[in-house]
């Protein structure tokens, strides 16, 4: 291969090696699981820096990854580990009043680590972590409501999580952008 074809492949933008996915994933779950440990309980659903993690590592690490990272976090969570808020695992604690905004988070994983392999500035993403927040909220808005009622679910479920979702958006988004320098 020529140092000119080489170069050019180098620069096609490919794929990271399979280590360094699996490893990326695995970090990734490992931040949501240690940022799991940092929650405020409030009632139902506690305040974490969950999302902090999610659009960190959705942000660095792009949809794709980002996404599986999440998925590896729940199904260590859903066999038991406790990696969720307050260290619960387990089954139960996937499919209780939490599951809605789990769900949620993995749909943010998606479209913002997406969005992020796009975005440029701290500006755009703050505005994409807030729509990944504003997911995560609205789904998790739903899966409350169905134990609650809507009324209660969006009294302790959405509004005590609106401005940490604020700060959380910019500090994900800072964070990001020192990453990828």
């Amino acid at each position: 291969m020529t140092a000119a074809a080489s170069r050019s492949r180098r620069s096609s933008g490919s794929a990271p090696s399979l280590p360094f996915q699996a490893a990326a994933v695995v970090a990734g779950a490992l931040a949501l699981a240690v940022a799991s440990r940092f929650a405020v309980p409030i009632g139902p659903v506690p305040i974490t820096l969950q999302t902090y993690a999610l659009f960190v590592v959705a942000g660095v690490f792009g949809g794709r990854l980002g996404l599986f990272a999440v998925l590896a976090w729940l199904a260590a969570a859903a066999l038991g580990a406790p990696v969720l808020a307050d260290g619960a695992g387990g089954w139960r604690a996937v499919t209780g009043h939490t599951a809605g905004f789990l769900a949620g988070m993995v749909a943010a994983a998606w479209v913002c680590g997406r969005g992020a392999e796009k975005a440029k500035g701290w500006l755009a993403l703050t505005a994409l972590f807030a729509a990944g927040h504003a997911i995560v909220l609205a789904v998790g808005w739903a899966g409350l409501a169905s134990f609650m009622g809507p009324k209660p679910a969006f009294t302790v479920g959405i509004l005590p999580f609106l401005p940490g979702a604020a700060i959380k958006s910019l500090a994900a988004a800072l964070t990001v952008g020192l990453v990828k320098r």
